[in-house]
């Protein structure tokens, strides 16, 4: 005797549920092949439209203009005054000293003030550049922490979907077998399942507001939204290393051959302190060069008219200097050459701790990130393999009476799960690896610039 499921054999019933299972999971490969943005080209869009780095160029521009300006004198004076004239008569000739007298006057810089102003001004342009330099860094790994956000979030949703799939099968089949008291089903098998569905819905609820949260912060570095593109472009972790020319390999065994202490010095961060260290050291020079006397030298001529009687009066040239006197203020002098010195003194303190704070984080995502390759190679080495080897046994094994269909779809749901688990472990290493990215090749690439 044959039984029979709501009219339909138990045979072709277990047919076309095992096409449908095969189906589901095939279905699901497929993404959508609209428009996509890789993360290459979202890290290089992203630096484009950075509107701090159009700043920064702004600003330097602007910083090398002064200390092209910082290097001129001052402007020379020039005085005119008709000097002594008689006030009985308001004649020209009348008395020997009345003279129209033209003159001018130069003030000399004080010691090497401007020479000192301009490299100090020309250290402010550098650090301008590397304050550039650094956040085209800091923009690549945020844009690829936001990225990598939504490409877990969408694969993520994929997933999710192929479970919800797999999960409605196993409820049509329960259903079926409670509403017909077949193989002990029980109200609290359908109730079960149900709840799991719920329970699903809601981690789907969960992966759309990540994916739209991490798709609108994307939109943020980008300038605009991204209303054209549908899904992140596949991807793999060789991309990080792409612009580098570099492979996953080659990277780590440079950093194995580096002493964080001693490369990280070299990177952006530290390197600001350091280029501030120096602004404050030539602004010490220039506090200890106001302890020196300003000079100004003057010249003039006197113009005088000949005598009423004809006589001829000779006209007359002055030459004079001038000079302050700084010592009066010594102690106004010696405190801001202090406030300079200690400025300097914290900035190298600043810059100990900062390289000691980039070495410590280069360790921990070392760290982690070998433990998170660890962690991936078992999944792909061994639970991948096992759950997929079970759910294909099961399948096989329903095929000839020896399982039933709901351990079919608990092995395949178990599959799936255990991908979603891989997925989130490669994104945690994609993300480590994009922060040590970070981390070393800009300090590379300025250790080898120098």
């Amino acid at each position: 005797m044959t039984i029979q499921w709501c009219g339909v054999s138990k045979n072709t019933t277990k047919a076309i549920l095992t096409k449908g299972l095969l189906l589901c999971l095939i279905g699901f490969q497929a993404t959508l092949q609209a428009e996509e943005l890789s993360l290459v080209r979202a890290q290089q869009l992203a630096i484009a439209q950075d509107p701090n780095l159009k700043g920064n160029g702004y600003r330097e521009e602007a910083i090398r203009h002064e200390e092209q300006a910082a290097g001129y004198w001052s402007n020379p004076q020039l005085s005119a005054s008709l000097q002594n004239l008689p006030t009985d008569g308001f004649s020209l000739d009348q008395e020997p000293m009345t003279q129209f007298k033209v003159g001018v006057k130069q003030q000399l810089p004080r010691g090497d003030v401007n020479h000192l102003t301009q490299q100090r001004l020309a250290v402010m342009a550098s650090k301008v550049g590397t304050e550039s330099e650094a956040r085209k860094a800091w923009v690549k790994k945020e844009v690829s922490a936001l990225w990598l956000d939504w490409y877990y979030a969408s694969q993520r949703l994929q997933l999710l979907d192929k479970e919800k799939h797999l999960l409605n099968q196993l409820l049509d089949v329960t259903e079926s077998r409670y509403a017909q008291a077949l193989g002990g089903a029980q109200q609290g098998d359908v109730l079960q399942v149900r709840l799991a569905i719920l329970t699903l819905e809601d981690k789907q609820t969960q992966a759309i507001q990540a994916q739209h949260e991490a798709k609108a912060a994307l939109s943020q570095w980008l300038g605009a939204p991204l209303t054209g593109v549908v899904a992140p472009e596949r991807f793999e972790q060789h991309s990080l290393l792409t612009e580098y020319k570099l492979d996953t390999s080659t990277f780590f065994q440079l950093i194995g051959e580096s002493e964080p202490f001693t490369l990280l010095q070299q990177h952006p961060e530290a390197q600001l302190l350091q280029l501030q260290t120096q602004v404050e050291q030539k602004q010490l020079a220039i506090a200890r060069e106001q302890t020196k006397s300003q000079w100004s030298v003057e010249a003039s001529y006197g113009y005088r008219q000949d005598a009423q009687n004809g006589a001829s009066r000779a006209d007359f040239v002055s030459l004079g200097v001038q000079v302050d006197l700084p010592f009066f203020t010594k102690p106004k002098q010696d405190a801001s050459i202090s406030a300079a010195a200690s400025k300097v003194n914290a900035l190298k303190t600043d810059f100990r701790l900062k390289v000691n704070a980039l070495a410590a984080q280069a360790d921990v995502l070392k760290a982690r990130y070998v433990s998170l390759n660890e962690r991936k190679a078992l999944y792909q080495n061994g639970l991948v393999e096992e759950v997929a080897e079970l759910a294909q046994t099961l399948l096989t094994s329903y095929t000839t009476d020896t399982a039933n269909f709901s351990e079919v779809i608990n092995a395949n749901i178990r599959q799936i799960q255990v991908e979603d688990e891989l997925l989130r472990i490669q994104m945690s290493e994609a993300k480590t690896l994009s922060s040590l990215l970070y981390l070393y090749l800009p300090a590379w690439q300025a250790a080898s610039n120098t």
